[in-house]
């Protein structure tokens, strides 16, 4: 199977519409797993993976050479016909996830064989979502795949970033709700609208994402890797922790890349079982050391 190839695309899209049905749940995403690509005026392909609800914007996955580039890149959007329902989205996403860059026609060439941006996306670009506002009223707002050609069947971070980046919508959405996967977390914090708030930033999960490919999916505290216990089964798999301390969560507006940190789901856990300071890091570290010293000996 070729790299860059319509059923290169199909197989990514059916891989990203399944990730979606297992993490969709208290969100208003209805997702179909695709059957078929269909061809675009970008040198390329889209595949429709389902919504954000009745009537509301698409999901897609595209294949093209719209950034100006000669390889086809991937990118994962949602789509609308009505630029009022875009703009909703962006508003949520830049108060509460990422800046937003703007594409018009004006950035754009058609030279009728293809539709393809005049001055090609800066690699620094691939990294935040971009909304694209054309005359006749279509909005796109996606993100583009930040890797180089491999030749892999499914790209796994593409695919998890995919996933990031349409759960973070989902979750935006009004009625939706925080994807609580822990029982119990900082049981002897009394506070407990700073914990949600620590959670909502820690699962802001394109950041999350992001950290994870940074750092290579090993934990910061054990060096643990998936993928090294796991085989294939662990590949792109890894959590992420929120290291702003609880009592400074309320000054906090924004999370930044750098206030997230790799973790594995062990010492994931006993952080949360921590005080919530900033001091809490370093001190598992040295924990972790010094147990694995006492069993060396």
């Amino acid at each position: 199977m070729k790299r860059h190839d319509r059923r290169w695309l199909l197989a990514t899209a059916k891989r990203v519409a399944t990730e979606l049905k297992r993490v969709s749940s208290g969100t208003p995403l209805r997702i179909t797993v695709p059957k078929d690509a269909t061809t675009t005026n970008t040198d390329g392909w889209r595949v429709r993976i389902g919504s954000l609800g009745r009537g509301a914007p698409k999901l897609e996955i595209w294949l093209d050479r719209f950034t100006g580039y000669t390889d086809r890149k991937l990118w994962a959007c949602i789509w609308a016909g009505n630029r009022r329902d875009i703009s909703k989205i962006t508003r949520r996403a830049r108060r509460n996830l990422w800046p937003v860059r703007t594409i018009t026609n004006r950035d754009a060439v058609d030279d009728r064989d293809s539709f393809t941006l005049a001055v090609r996306l800066r690699r620094t670009e691939f990294n935040v979502p971009i909304q694209e506002n054309y005359t006749h009223d279509h909005v796109f707002l996606g993100i583009y795949d930040t890797t180089r050609p491999s030749t892999e069947r499914i790209n796994p971070h593409f695919t998890s970033r995919a996933v990031a980046f349409f759960s973070d919508i989902a979750r935006s959405m009004p009625g939706a709700t925080l994807d609580d996967r822990d029982i119990e977390v900082y049981p002897q914090i009394e506070n407990r609208q700073w914990v949600r708030s620590h959670l909502h930033r820690e699962r802001s999960s394109l950041l999350a994402s992001e950290r994870k490919l940074i750092d290579g999916y090993q934990c910061q505290i054990c060096r643990f890797r998936f993928n090294q216990r796991y085989g294939p089964l662990g590949d792109g798999f890894a959590e992420a922790h929120h290291v702003v301390p609880l009592s400074k969560l309320a000054d906090a507006v924004r999370t930044d890349i750098e206030d997230l940190l790799t973790v594995c789901s062990n010492c994931h856990r006993m952080l949360h079982r921590m005080a919530g300071k900033r001091g809490d890091v370093e001190k598992l570290r040295s924990l972790v050391k010094r147990k694995r010293s006492a069993i060396s000996k």
